[in-house]
């Protein structure tokens, strides 16, 4: 079933006023402000960041990994609906790719004033580095933004524009592009099983790889963690499939009420909270492997150094234990709760858990990073601070983000498989 697009609108006195444009306005200042701070950066380059050669990573590193994280719903609906054959999820699956799309595409964005040298950033293309862990994951997430861009195609199509419009025969160029396009969508369409496949394939190598990376380096600590792949993978099920249904919300009740089934809805939180359990029951077992059942002077003086300078182990184990398993049961419970708004609550949890293990994994081995004397070990203690420049930056990410899901939410129609043009 098809419905009308609701446009939320908000009371002032006596008038029900629509805030979109003013919404819009207010990114649009976003970006200026975040273009303004990107001219400086590519400018000055990132002497004017507070990255230094101890603490490389920062603000934007953690945005890249968190916007990946958050956009991990898409391969695994791809594996739901073209592979599982559960069609009932075939139009959530379609803000899936959306959410991935935007995050991969906000990633990008980031990491490219993070590289330096922004304009090489085609050199991994071209000058393979195969012995490189890095290389590996910038490969698998370029095929996998192409593997987005693909599936996103046919939903774009599905407005109404690309059907009937005045500008089709007042400009035939415009004809013509929007017949290809329509050629081109219904071809792709066709390969979404094998595109799910494929895009399930490099989903799974760098999200583990993204964990990986900081595990291959032993020397240093709390990075050694052999189970950080497994965890990163489940992590950005458990955040993006929260996200998928914090969105879903308001794409499907709020704004196109009817066009999802509230059950499937409850199917999704469900999803979530048993991903969010499981990620936190691996969690646990982490802690004590490492913590309770041996002892490793360098892990033991870098978590003492870290909750000297930062609540370290506070927000582990409010942040990613304590409030994730109440958040995990809550939504696992979904079609027992019934309540919408306290399940997008619940939903933040497990988005929140995403975005701090990137964070804490980023930096626990930068701030306190220990010697590489194994009879002498010594921490060493480094700051980051961010600059306004990043935040600018940030801001300008961000802002595009909110800017093309706005847009999407108000136009794009999401149509079910039966629905007629």
């Amino acid at each position: 079933m098809q419905t009308d697009i609701h446009i939320p609108r908000f009371r002032f006195g006596k008038k029900n006023v629509d805030i979109f444009p003013y919404w819009v306005g207010l990114l649009s200042l976003g970006i200026l402000f975040g273009m303004y701070g990107a001219f400086i950066v590519l400018r000055d380059g990132l002497d004017v960041t507070g990255l230094t050669n101890k603490v490389p990573w920062g603000l934007w590193v953690v945005m890249d990994l968190a916007s990946i994280s958050l956009g991990g719903s898409a391969f695994v609906f791809g594996v739901i609906v073209y592979l599982m054959k559960l069609k009932r999820f075939e139009i959530v699956a379609k803000l899936a790719v959306l959410l991935g799309f935007l995050g991969y595409t906000t990633a990008g964005m980031v990491i490219w004033f993070d590289l330096g040298q922004p304009f090489r950033f085609w050199h991994p293309m071209v000058f393979w580095q195969p012995h490189s862990l890095l290389w590996e994951i910038t490969m698998c997430v370029i095929l996998y933004l192409g593997v987005l861009s693909a599936e996103i195609l046919p939903v774009v199509v599905e407005h109404s524009f690309f059907y009937e419009h005045s500008l089709h025969k007042r400009y035939p160029i415009i004809k013509k592009l929007v017949e290809l396009a329509k050629k081109l969508a219904h071809w792709l369409h066709k390969l979404v099983p094998v595109l799910a496949v494929v895009g399930l394939t490099l989903s799974l190598l760098h999200q583990a790889s993204l964990g990986a990376y900081y595990s291959v380096l032993n020397g240093r600590g709390v990075w050694f963690n052999q189970s950080a792949p497994v965890q990163f993978v489940f992590s950005a099920m458990s955040g993006g499939i929260a996200f998928l249904f914090f969105t879903g919300v308001i794409m499907f009740r709020v704004m196109r009420p009817g066009l999802v089934k509230d059950e499937i809805l409850y199917d999704v939180a469900r999803l979530s909270g048993g991903v969010t359990l499981l990620l936190t029951y691996l969690r646990l077992w982490d802690w004590a492997v490492t913590y309770y059942y041996s002892f490793d002077v360098n892990i033991a003086l870098q978590t003492e150094a870290l909750n000297a300078v930062a609540p370290y182990s506070s927000t582990f184990w409010i942040g990613q234990i304590l409030l994730p398993i109440i958040a995990g049961a809550a939504m696992f419970s979904a079609k027992s709760i019934k309540n919408f708004r306290y399940l997008m609550v619940f939903s933040l949890f497990p988005m929140a858990a995403a975005v701090l293990t990137r964070w804490n994994y980023n930096f626990a081995g930068l701030i306190a990073m220990p010697t590489y004397d194994p009879y002498t070990p010594i921490i060493r203690i480094s700051s980051y601070t961010p600059t306004w420049p990043e935040f600018a930056i940030a801001t300008l990410v961000v802002s595009y983000w909110l800017m093309a899901f706005s847009f999407a939410a108000r136009y794009l129609p999401f149509k079910g498989p039966d629905a007629a043009h």
